[in-house]
């Protein structure tokens, strides 16, 4: 399975939680589209957790060729002319809920131009660096069409304004009624975001990452929380997380096909949730025989999670000092291997193994 990395926009940092949360559960690598590789985007936690988060969270500075791309992109959305609504230069009565501003370094300075001389365009600064306002529509569409010539064809584009891109598409469309010009202006737009769809493939992945939250009651799983399990150096959890990922993008591929009837969406989703249910049930059920093959119980549970250590371990974990002196700690070391190693075998066949393993120490 390939790389499942992921170019972020239209901010130059992630800022809903809740995405961030999906995104931790299901990026690879996630990269935010930077004005310079020292700007510093990214969220605000705690020390640790942000110095964690930057091995996932990476800059991305976008290459001339790139730029270069995005400016032809763009010069055939706005070549043949935009309304004047859109033209921040004519708009008197523009405010700041109306305006988006770009950093200029992430488009080349002939892009600005051009689009300074179809007055859709004002510089500004922003701290010590210079950027431009345009109208929010022009804005995000520039930042969407700039995420795509950066992802090329292996990797995705993610937003956490999906309801934004929706908002213009649907206004767009709205206003196509009107005149000839309104709905080419629209079939542009359509052209460069892509087909208009009940929902994209970002709306659904969120769902169905939900979903599987509800089904193990991990939805109030913190960001740090996370990162720890993102960071785990075990070499199974990285194969755990695409289980778990392949099998939530094999239902995206579904959801986001032209033409699905909303009721059929629905019914996918469904089949998703029973799915999972499922899938948990079965995880449990294979669980309980691994541990009563290793002799393992409930009361030794914290012992061989624990590094054994000897009696100290045994007595503080509850077992006592008489069950330690049963067992010993050599034969709970041997014990712990033989439950890691035939649990880890259960593991690998479960896409909910991974969420399941955020659940502290218990047997099964």
């Amino acid at each position: 399975m390939h790389l499942l990395n992921a170019i972020y926009y239209p901010h130059t940092a992630v800022r809903d939680e809740n995405f961030l949360k999906h995104a931790l559960l299901y990026w690879d690598e996630i990269e935010y589209i930077s004005p310079s590789p020292e700007y510093d985007a990214l969220p605000t936690y705690s020390e640790a957790t942000t110095r964690e988060l930057a091995r996932f969270l990476k800059p991305r500075v976008p290459t001339s060729e790139e730029q270069e791309r995005a400016h032809i992109e763009i010069m055939r959305l706005v070549k043949d002319g935009l309304p004047e609504w859109l033209q921040i230069q004519k708009r008197a009565d523009l405010n700041e809920a109306d305006l988006y501003t770009i950093f200029s370094n992430k488009l080349l300075e002939k892009t600005w131009s051009e689009l300074k001389e179809r007055n859709l365009v004002k510089p500004g600064m922003h701290h010590d660096l210079s950027d431009y306002a345009s109208h929010s529509y022009l804005a995000l569409t520039l930042m969407a069409i700039l995420a795509k010539c950066c992802a090329g064809k292996l990797k995705h584009t993610i937003t956490d304004r999906t309801d934004y891109y929706v908002n213009i598409m649907s206004h767009l469309e709205f206003l196509s009624q009107r005149d000839a010009k309104s709905d080419e202006i629209f079939k542009r737009w359509l052209h460069t975001l892509g087909n208009k769809r009940p929902r994209t493939e970002d709306e659904e992945r969120g769902t169905l990452i939900a979903i599987t939250l509800d089904v193990i009651n991990a939805s109030t799983l913190s960001v740090d929380a996370l990162v720890k399990l993102r960071t785990s150096k075990h070499a199974l959890a990285t194969q755990l997380r695409r289980n778990y990922a392949k099998a939530i993008e094999e239902y995206v591929e579904q959801l986001v096909e032209p033409g699905l009837e909303a009721n059929d969406a629905e019914t996918l989703r469904k089949d998703f949730q029973n799915a999972m249910q499922f899938d948990m049930a079965r995880l449990y059920e294979e669980l309980r025989p691994v541990a009563k093959k290793t002799a393992l119980s409930r009361q030794v549970a914290v012992a061989v999670i624990a590094p054994i250590v000897g009696a100290t371990v045994l007595a503080s974990s509850g077992i006592g000092v008489p069950l330690g002196g049963l067992l010993g700690a050599g034969a709970l070391a041997k014990l712990s291997v033989e439950y890691r190693s035939a649990r880890d075998g259960v593991f690998e066949k479960h896409p909910m193994a991974f969420l399941y393993s955020t659940q502290g120490i218990r047997l099964y």
